[in-house]
């Protein structure tokens, strides 16, 4: 165990001694800056894969030390699946850069990092696919394809046909806790870069992160509970999300209205692909905002600029429409660098429109969207964000790349023959209404 006044002083030299250069002042900017209070009233605990610090792996030192207590994380590459339940550990990596927690995610119940709450910064989350085509199913098997929420062996069942997060944070401990995830790269090869559950009273914040998903999901799931009573809040600021290969940058679900969550974006830079086959898009997605075919339009994308919705510059374009030439070219340039650790080709912000290679039958009740929204009680009262219920968007987010996910000002209504955007007040909060009927409106009306 180190006390915190030495902390500076054996980072320094662990940074020196191991890494010359960028890592050394990585390891002297941890030192410099203040840690947090939480961290600094109880102890903090080395982890070097070398075997000279407390411990050597990740998951030993969670096992051994108190709640509340943090570990140091030194540069190495931890191979192993970090399980944090029961007690809050602080995980503190010394950069993002040299620390990697790694593990195979491809069963959904065995992924790099279970956590309910406690600060999580300077580290890199990477869940590593081995398995090809891990969620094709056989006939036999889709007819399995139900559960039963009563029954929690039904929904473990459910659960092992998926595969996994690389960051999943889904535990009752979460309860009136607070989560901080901070500076961290977070990659998954399998399913979304992070699945959260929100629990009663729990508040969730991921910043300044950069989320690279280039796997059959994109870079976070998110869904409320349907017996837990009490708010959630879960935040995004100062984050890239890079979706490389899934149709969805995100996915939100509603379970109900007992447990209600509050969603905040600030200044999220969204680089998200999108198919002109639409077959992989889900018949179910209940998303009450423009449909990227619709985003397309300038006269929509204007609109979006001065009714508050967008914070991109005039000349920005949020939708790319790239060549089937072109889509091929990128994804041979993807598997030719081999590991997502590697510098990857970057997708410019926004969405890229992917062209398929032949002619096809369009598909009316696939609908193309950036973020899927479903309600597991279809017929709820959809009164939150994107036609969710009991899920909202609160009135300080701005600055995002996805105009959906900005707050517009409030003495905008959503547009001609359109219901309000205003549906009322809760918990000082107002609350954004998007309609069907309202969107399409809009729509035809800027194209005439």
């Amino acid at each position: 165990m180190i006390r915190l006044r030495k902390i500076g002083m054996l980072l320094l030299l662990a940074g020196m001694c191991m890494f010359p250069g960028s890592l050394a002042r990585a390891t002297e900017d941890v030192a410099s800056e203040e840690l947090p209070e939480t961290v600094q009233q109880k102890h903090i605990y080395e982890v070097k894969p070398d075997g000279t610090g407390d411990f050597v792996t990740i998951q030993e030192g969670v096992d051994s030390v108190a709640s509340g207590d943090t570990l140091l994380i030194h540069p190495g590459v931890y191979e192993e699946n970090v399980v944090i339940k029961d007690k809050i550990v602080n995980l503190l990596g010394v950069s993002s850069e040299y620390c990697i927690l790694k593990a195979n995610s491809d069963n959904y119940h065995s992924v790099p990092l279970t956590v309910a709450a406690g600060r999580i910064s300077g580290l890199t989350i990477y869940g590593v696919r081995t398995k090809e085509n891990q969620n094709d199913l056989s006939g036999a098997a889709l007819e399995e394809m139900h559960f039963d929420l009563s029954d929690m062996l039904s929904v473990y069942k459910w659960q092992n046909r998926h595969s996994g997060y690389a960051i999943h944070v889904d535990d009752q401990y979460g309860s009136g806790k607070t989560l901080y995830i901070e500076n961290c790269n977070i990659v998954s090869e399998n399913n979304y870069c992070i699945g959260i559950g929100c629990w009663s009273d729990t508040e969730i914040t991921i910043s300044d992160c950069k989320l690279f998903s280039c796997g059959s999901g994109g870079c976070v799931f998110l869904h409320n509970h349907p017996v837990v009573t009490g708010k959630a809040r879960v935040t995004v600021r100062n984050s890239q999300l890079r979706n490389y290969m899934s149709p969805y940058v995100m996915a939100v679900h509603s379970e109900g209205t007992q447990n209600p969550v509050y969603l905040t974006f600030q200044n999220v830079a969204v680089s998200a692909v999108a198919y002109e086959d639409n077959e992989c898009y889900n018949e179910s997605n209940f998303n009450t905002w423009f449909q990227i075919d619709q985003l397309i339009n300038p006269g929509v994308q204007s609109f979006l600029r001065k009714n508050g919705y967008s914070s991109a510059r005039e000349s920005t374009q949020l939708v790319h429409q790239y060549t089937y030439r072109e889509r091929k070219e990128f994804y041979e340039d993807l598997q030719e660098r081999g590991t997502a650790l590697k510098s990857w080709p970057l997708l410019e912000e926004g969405i890229t429109y992917w062209e398929s290679s032949e002619d096809l039958l369009w598909e009316a009740e696939r609908k193309r969207y950036s973020i899927e929204i479903k309600n597991m009680d279809e017929n709820i009262l959809k009164d939150g964000w994107c036609g969710l219920a009991g899920i909202y968007l609160t009135e300080t987010s701005y600055g995002n790349t996805l105009p959906e996910m900005n707050y517009p000002r409030l003495e905008t209504a959503v547009g001609p023959g359109a219901e309000s955007n205003m549906e009322g007040k809760r918990d000082g909060l107002y609350l954004i209404n998007t309609y069907d009927t309202g969107v399409q409106e809009v729509s035809a009306a800027v194209r005439e």
